[in-house]
């Protein structure tokens, strides 16, 4: 057994992404913003302050985690960020923005004309681009973030960039509620632009984003735009976009659209500006001059004011003094008309000011701040009536609800403009009745501009938003009949600048002259002015103004919930509540407000309440089309169309919120025929009855429900949601998402190899391998007709439109969240609960994963879906066409291969994607590249260095490197980010118990300290476990919790999956081969109740896969005794393999593995489930594995004489195997073993290595195999036995165990353990390394029957460890060659005199200044063996043995350091000076300068194993003390130093007195034997006492002892195989002695 074994590493490397829950808020952190920027102030739902700006929750980092455990949840690493945010104050105008911020500053000293202006901002902003990366912004060729930006691996990293969003975009559109990103569908779980960008209708912890982006809606007809008489356009002075910039990628005109630039305007071009990367031609126009600014003193009128008052006074057309024609009204149309511009751009100028800081913080390499867009109120429209004075009178009772739905339906289309005109270009105006009539597009003109005679341009079109309108009453020139009349507002304030808020304080005091000049019954200028005063920061005026709209039309649910904003800017949150519930209740398709509401509650950690109003949003709008005619389904039914896939309801696991959103029934709600836009192509396409503009709403509400459930840990649910978004988004052609996975596997194979589509019974269960190349075109051949998702068929706005967009974004997000539940659950049974699993599992998710990478081509899907193929171990059937680029050891066209190819693919879409270089190291690693894998892992800490996943990863990597100093650091600096981060926390501890660094290692107190005795406080000083009040603490019970919660979780793996047509299945297939025929009803019957009271309960998984492997290889047995001995024929289903359930998931590893067992102080029954649950985990892998046949192997030939026995091992090169075992294989007797050699590991070209290769009679160097080859060959070589020379140490290739290739498989020598896997049959060991009392009761293991019986995997008993039979050897199990491989075996034998002189000259050349009578105790083992009770005891030895010195070895150096530090702490100057270290020795001076020792303390924890071989060869005596029953690292240095001894009385003596018994009694031995040991002055090395005895007895005996007998051991190895082999023939089980075998002679 090997001292020297490198811990078994796990590669940690998660899972993206992918839906996360949603993070908790945290403080803000206050915006430092440049001098030049306006300091935006802060929007809380808490608190009563809201602004211009807002300062959000940090981004979160969606945590893609691959380990070998399987891929980890989704989690989220929130930092806390100091809350210094500015409070929203009534300031002045003037204090709007800080002094001297430019372009807005209205305090400047300096005036500038317009082109200095624009020159200084041209300048300014170009600064600003050129500090960022030349990759960033509208530069970039592809649609995603700035590489220049590390971006986390959310769930779906697939948004187009920020785009600075210009206030032209505004134009006759519908204006919703707020500022929001640039891209609003793209779901919760989405980071955007600036790694803090949009989340789609919720943020990411679930707040609803207040506005959608302009683009979603119809482009605008007129783009120009207006100031106030003396104003330029806003452009002109501002340093944001022009009404021409561009806003995405799609070209545009720079003209309105639908029609020619208009001969003889006034108009004149701005020079050009570098916006997106394209040069803009920004119009200006001559102000008007209709509504006129106050004659203020000195102010002179405009020659252009003047020519048109001339004109007004010579026309001769009367004017009506009243109505809607009136002057009075047309004026005031022309004035709300400019003031609802001044609106928009103010909203848009608080939605750049916020991308400029963005920008800007960027350039300037600060972090960037996550915004939430405040909530702005929508504006009112233009009375399709136009103005009239008069209070609209009361509707009717029965109307109203009617009228409400109505308005609804009008208010949140956003593809209805505010005009009138639907999306499909039909006008739609109101009658006197308010019924909808449309108006077809031939019979409207194109709208011209009337222009007067010279040539003015009819700025009344182009100023108002409504401007195809128009052309039906095209107001004329105001003439008058007699005298002159003129509408002169009383004097206003001049604007003090041109920004936009202050033309925005211009227009609320037009509205208000207005208002008050209509006695204050014009409720759309009133709605008007309270968001013009909200959007200036004055709510409480707000609040009023929409009191008064509601006081005039209580059900104006515009105003209700624009009110419900200003309430919330108050802080008066419970009072917005109840007008978003009331708005929600009324009209459930208000978008705004539903979405409002929902984002309110999602802040207040209220996601199920937020979950109940999108279900009773489901509920209210689900649309079932009958007869063609619309109609109200039961709201009470299913939230979707499609049961198979329904959202459950969460009202029915939770209790009922404070409202009950179905209290009211249906009441409120009309038939559908009475709707707005019922009458629309692609009504109800979506399953809801809303129009098609609406559809990307309701599917972003369905996502964010998904979403919200998944923060809630209802994965069951969150899947559901997330189907029916994905069914919404393909057409509802599917009844669940099997049919779509079915459908997209079928068209996918036919296309990729040219044949028809498959039926669903046809499909093959292997997944289907496609290169990045070939998945992009997934979406394509599933929806061939269109070429695109069908739910886009009623969306306007082409392939480039950003509705269109945002739709598919959100259809890809949820195919990729959905396919990640799916995934997760796979690996984790916790994560699994409520998820109806897909029918193939890996195949099945890989198509979700295309279609979704083929929607929208994202980094974290080619993440996922690396992840998925790294552990497909199938090759495709196109390999030689897949792999451009040779990779060593890897096969072309396997998983591995295409996984390799899609993390580069992601890392072309972003390279400063951390998830993506953390998975690409660790494939890496287990390919062998380290030094490669280590730079990805730099890489990803680069992109992001709070990433744990690639702290942790880069810490293994490099303590794989030997630099354990580097490892340390990285672990502390994942454990600072992510505390509860079990593969960092163990790491750590793992590293400083490495190296002896106990500072705050605390201990175990558990069994009143018998496993853990002395423990270490935080200031390094030793604890007492046996003290009363003692408590177990430190880091290393943070260890031992974590594996005993992930232990106590594994128990409830695959609770379920038993399925009755399975269970029938394998009974029929057992019984048939196994008992008489007559008595299999019977036998049937009672293996039936055993198997369903297995369903359901604790340990099913374990059950359930430990019966298929004991099936498998009762199956084998079968078909040899036919074959062989019965000499019959079966038919060849007989002999088909037992298959796992499909919806079995594979289960996680606990993070500390099994050989860190060793020194880690664990009960037996949590060191017995460590090792099962990797056992049950490797099975799981193989049994899917594609590549094993139908049938179970077919068994080896019988011995012809000789048994064929294969060994299996990665350390036939030098290594402590090859030491101890070079010579067994070429000493096998060819008459009872041929022994097979199969090398996992390329050759090192070393002696050991050379020796087996030559003696082996068949050497096989499987090193660049797979294991389906290496597995093949092992059965195509007829090996009767395998062997496993590794268990869990690293390079072990168990996988090929699990696949049964063999009748009987055994392991020794490679791991000091049980393995608790059904693929391994037998232990070589003995009765003091493996007592008895720590075996599993039931001992047969034979049949299924025994398996049945068997408590292997279940059961509260901890007393026992082993579940294999064991063989127990006649001597030591410890194989040692060292008889013909020591540095002195083939010299001449010395004398015990010369030998004592050698050994004195030795001692003198390493330690010439230790004294001759000095006593050294030394220890050769490496450091992570000592811990702090053994090394107590050591130092208490050195204190009660004054003349005696302590010899460690720097096995690592940093532990030379700690230790002595320690001993410092612990012990008096004297003690500590006397522990002394020296470097490790190569092998044979290792073996030779041992005898230098007088005595060697062995470490109780972990012995010496190789280690105490080379001791007792050189005559060294070793004192050991087995701590622990159960644990057989423990007990090794007992069994080998029994094997060294005589086998006589005196050698049992020894033994007694070199065993000890407990702590004490080995101190006591230790001092004992070190006072007895004299060296008389001049003795040259001769000493006396019992040391001096016991090292000539064991320098004489080892040339007979049977340790070192390699010989006697390979032929009681040769009779052990025999017995095996034989009871395997007659069908029978249990442990071996070999003690009642007589000895054979070979």
């Amino acid at each position: 057994m090997m001292d020297d074994n490198m811990l078994q590493y796990a590669h940690a490397n998660r899972v993206t992404d992918v839906p996360q829950p949603f993070a908790p808020d945290v403080p803000d952190r206050a915006e430092q913003l440049p001098p030049s920027l306006p300091r935006p102030r802060t929007s809380h739902y808490a608190g009563p302050s809201q602004g211009f700006g807002e300062v959000s929750h940090h981004a979160e980092n969606t945590l893609r985690r691959k380990t070998p455990n399987g891929t980890l949840n989704a989690g989220f690493e929130v930092s806390a960020q100091a809350d210094s945010t500015y409070k929203s104050q009534q300031r002045p105008r003037d204090e709007l923005y800080g002094r001297g911020s430019a372009p807005y500053a209205h305090g400047a000293q300096v005036r500038m004309t317009f082109s200095e202006h624009q020159l200084q901002r041209q300048r300014a902003t170009q600064t600003v681009l050129n500090q960022m990366s030349t990759n960033a912004w509208s530069t970039l060729p592809s649609q995603y973030l700035p590489q220049s930006f590390p971006v986390m691996d959310s769930m779906l990293q697939q948004v187009p960039m920020q785009q600075y969003q210009s206030a032209q975009a505004y134009y006759n559109q519908s204006i919703p509620c707020g500022v929001q990103p640039s891209f609003h569908y793209v779901g919760p779980t989405a980071s955007g632009g600036l790694g803090a960008g949009p989340y789609g209708p919720y943020w990411h912890d679930g707040t609803a984003a207040a506005v959608r982006d302009p683009r979603h809606y119809p482009q605008p007809v007129n783009q120009w735009q207006y100031a106030p008489n003396g104003h330029h356009f806003l452009s002109s002075s501002c340093g944001w976009p022009s009404a021409g910039s561009r806003l995405d990628n799609a070209p545009q005109s720079l003209h309105p659209q639908g029609h020619e630039m208009m001969s003889g305007a006034s108009y004149f071009t701005g020079p050009a500006k570098p916006m997106g990367g394209y040069a803009l031609q920004v119009p200006y126009v001559l102000p008007p001059t209709t509504v006129h600014l106050p004659q203020g003193p000195g102010r002179l009128q405009s020659t252009h004011e003047r020519s048109y008052a001339a004109k007004l006074e010579a026309s001769s057309e009367p004017i009506v003094d009243y109505g809607s024609k009136s002057p009075n009204a047309v004026q005031r149309d022309k004035a709300f008309a400019w003031a609802l511009q001044q609106y928009r751009d103010l909203l848009a100028f608080i939605q750049h000011t916020k991308r400029q800081h963005q920008a800007m913080r960027h350039a300037t390499g600060h972090p960037p701040v996550a915004h939430r867009p405040s909530f702005f109120p929508q504006p009112p429209r233009l009375s399709q009536t136009r103005s009239s004075f008069a209070v609209p009178q009361r509707r009717r009772k029965s109307t109203i609800h009617t009228d409400i739905t109505a308005r609804a339906r009008r208010s949140s289309d956003p593809a209805r403009s505010r005009d009138g005109l639907d999306s499909q270009g039909v006008k739609v105006c109101d009658d006197d009745s308010e019924t909808p009539r449309a108006q077809t597009p031939a019979m409207r003109s194109p709208v011209q501009g009337d222009k007067s005679a010279d040539g003015d341009i009819d700025y009344l079109r182009m100023s108002s938003p409504q401007s195809n309108e128009w052309h039906e009453n095209r107001p004329r020139a105001l003439r008058r009949s007699t005298g002159s009349y003129q509408i002169s507002p009383p004097p206003r304030p001049h604007p003090q600048d041109n920004s936009p808020p202050s033309r925005a304080t211009v227009a609320l005091s037009f509205i208000t002259e207005l208002c008050q000049d209509s006695g204050w019954q014009w409720t759309e200028g009133m709605h008007l002015g309270g968001c013009l005063a909200y959007g200036l920061g004055d709510y409480k005026k707000a609040e009023s103004w929409y009191s008064q709209v509601l006081d005039q039309d209580p059900e104006h649910l515009e105003a209700l919930s624009n009110l419900a904003a200003a309430l919330l800017a108050l802080g008066r949150k419970p009072e917005a509540e109840r007008h978003w519930v009331r708005v929600v209740k009324t009209a459930p398709s208000h978008f705004e407000a539903v979405e409002h509401l929902v984002g309110m509650l999602c802040h207040d950690h209220r996601s199920r309440d937020a979950i109940r109003v999108i279900e009773h949003v489901e509920r209210s709008l689900r649309y079932s089309n009958k007869s063609d005619t619309p109609s109200v389904s039961d709201r009470r039914s299913e939230c979707s169309v499609s049961n198979a896939s329904r959202s459950p309801a969460i009202s029915d696991v939770t209790d009922k919120i404070s409202y009950d959103f179905e209290a009211d029934g249906d009441a409120s709600m009309s038939d559908w025929k009475d709707l707005v836009g019922a009458s629309e192509p692609g009504f109800g396409s979506s399953g809801f009855a809303i129009p098609p503009s609406d559809n990307g709403r309701i599917l972003a509400l369905i996502h964010a429900k998904g979403n919200m459930l998944y923060s809630v840990g209802d994965n069951g649910g969150a899947a559901k949601a997330f189907e029916d978004a994905v069914l919404i988004a393909v057409g509802r052609h599917f009844t669940n998402v099997q049919g779509l996975v079915d459908h997209i596997l079928r068209v996918v194979t036919a296309r990729l190899y040219n044949t028809k589509p498959e039926q669903p019974a046809r499909l093959s269960y292997d997944p289907l391998l496609l290169t990045p190349e070939q998945a992009l075109s997934t979406a394509k051949a599933c929806f061939p007709a269109l070429g695109e998702l069908p739910f886009l068929k009623y969306i306007p706005g082409g392939s480039t439109g950003m509705q269109r967009k945002a739709i598919i974004s959100t259809t890809s997000n949820s195919l990729l969240s959905l396919a990640k539940i799916f995934q997760d659950g796979m690996s984790n049974s916790s994560r699994a609960v409520g998820v109806t699993p897909l029918q193939a599992g890996v195949r099945d998710i890989l198509a979700l994963y295309y279609l979704s990478l083929a929607l929208q081509p994202s980094p974290s899907t080619a993440n996922n879906v690396g992840i998925l193929l790294a552990g497909v171990p199938q090759v495709a059937r196109s390999a030689h066409m897949m792999q451009k680029v040779e990779v060593p050891g890897v096969v072309p066209g396997s998983g591995i291969a295409l996984a390799l190819q899609y993390y580069n693919y992601g890392l072309q879409l972003d390279q400063h994607h951390a998830h993506l270089y953390t998975n690409l190291g660790s494939l890496l690693k287990d390919i062998g590249q380290l030094d490669a894998a280590i730079t990805m892992y730099e890489r990803a800490v680069k992109c992001d260095g709070r990433f744990d996943i690639a702290l942790a990863n880069l810490a293994n990597a490099v303590k794989d490197k030997g630099r354990i100093s580097d490892a340390i650091g990285f672990y502390k600096r994942a454990v600072e980010v992510n505390p509860d981060f079990a593969e960092a926390v163990c790491g750590l501890a793992n590293a400083l118990n490495s190296v002896c660094g106990w500072q705050s290692r605390g201990g175990i107190a558990d069994d009143g300290g018998r496993r853990d005795r002395w423990h270490v406080d935080r200031n390094g000083m030793l604890l007492d476990a046996r003290q009363p009040g003692a408590t177990s603490s430190g880091w290393i019970k943070r260890v031992v919790d974590i594996v005993e919660k992930q232990l106590v979780d594994g128990e409830s793996w695959g609770r379920g999956v038993l399925q009755p047509a399975m269970l029938e299945k394998m009974l029929l297939q057992v019984l048939i081969l196994d008992g008489p025929l007559e008595d299999a009803i019977e036998r049937q019957d009672s293996l039936r109740q055993v198997l369903m009271s297995w369903h359901d309960q604790k340990w099913e998984g374990a059950r359930l896969t430990r019966l298929v492997e004991r099936a498998t290889r009762r199956i084998s047995w079968h078909r040899y005794q036919d074959l062989h001995v019965r000499k019959q024929r079966r038919t060849s289903t007989s002999y088909d393999r037992p298959q796992l359930p499909a919806n079995l998931s594979v289960p996680t590893a606990p993070t500390v593995l099994p050989f860190h067992t060793f020194t880690t102080p664990m009960s037996p029954k949590q060191i017995r489930l460590i090792s099962q649950r990797n056992g049950l985990r490797i099975s799981v892998c193989t049994l899917r594995a594609p590549w094993l046949p139908k049938e179970v192997y077919p068994p080896p030939l019988p011995p012809s004489p000789q048994l064929r026995v294969g060994y299996v091992s990665s350390d036939f090169n030098n290594h402590p195997l090859a030491h101890l075992m070079q010579s067994v294989f070429g000493m096998h007797s060819r008459k009872r073993v041929e022994a097979y050699c199969y090398a996992t590991t390329a050759s090192d070209n070393s002696i050991h290595r050379r020796q087996i290769q030559d003696e082996a009679p068949h050497f096989r160097d499987a090193s660049g195999w797979t294991a389906e080859r290496l597995v093949n060959q092992i059965v195509r070589d007829g090996i009767h036995i395998l062997v496993n020379l590794n268990g869990y140490t690293r390079g072990a290739r168990n996988e090929v165990f699990a696949a049964r290739p063999a009748p009987i498989q055994m392991a020794f020598m490679g791991f000091a353990g049980t393995l608790g896997a059904e693929w391994c049959d037998y232990l070589l060991a003995d009765e003091t390394s493996i007592p008895p009392s720590t075996l599993r009761p039931w001992r047969r293991n034979v049949d299924v029957e025994d398996q049945l019986a068997d408590d292997n995997n279940g059961g509260d008993d901890s007393s026992w460890v082993y579940g294999e039979n064991i063989i127990y050897c006649r001597d030591t199990f410890f194989c040692c060659d060292h008889r013909q491989s020591a540095p002195d075996a083939k010299e001449p034998k010395v004398s015990w005199s010369e030998e004592q002189a050698r050994r004195w000259a030795m001692r003198r050349e390493l330690f010439p200044n230790i004294p001759d009578d000095a006593v050294i105790f030394g220890n050769f083992n490496q450091l992570y063996k000592i811990e702090p009770t053994t090394f107590r005891t050591w130092l208490r030895i050195l204190a009660r043995v004054p003349n005696a010195i302590l010899w460690l070895l720097r096995f690592p150096d940093l532990g030379e350091s700690h230790l002595l530090n320690t001993a410092r702490q612990w012990a008096t100057p004297d003690v500590a000076s006397r522990v002394i270290f020296t470097d490790v020795a190569p092998k044979q001076l290792h073996i030779s300068r041992a005898r230098v020792c007088d005595l060697v303390i062995d470490t109780p924890e972990c012995n010496a194993h190789t280690t105490a071989a080379d001791v007792l060869w050189s005559g060294t005596p070793l004192l050991t003390l087995p701590r622990y029953e159960y644990k057989m690292c423990s007990r090794m240095a007992a069994s080998i130093l029994k094997g060294a001894l005589p086998k006589n009385a005196e050698g049992g003596q020894v033994a007694v007195e070199l065993i000890a018994t407990s702590e004490e009694d080995y101190e006591e031995k230790a001092v004992s034997l070190g006072k007895s040991l004299l060296y008389p002055p001049g003795s040259q090395g001769v000493g006396q006492g019992r040391l001096v005895e016991l090292r000539h007895m064991l320098y004489e005996a080892r040339w007979n002892s049977g340790l070192f007998d390699t010989k006697r051991w390979t032929s009681d190895l040769e009779d052990a195989y025999e017995e095996a082999w034989r009871r395997w023939v007659a069908g029978e089980g249990g442990d071996i002695w070999l003690s009642d075998i007589p000895r054979k002679e070979s």
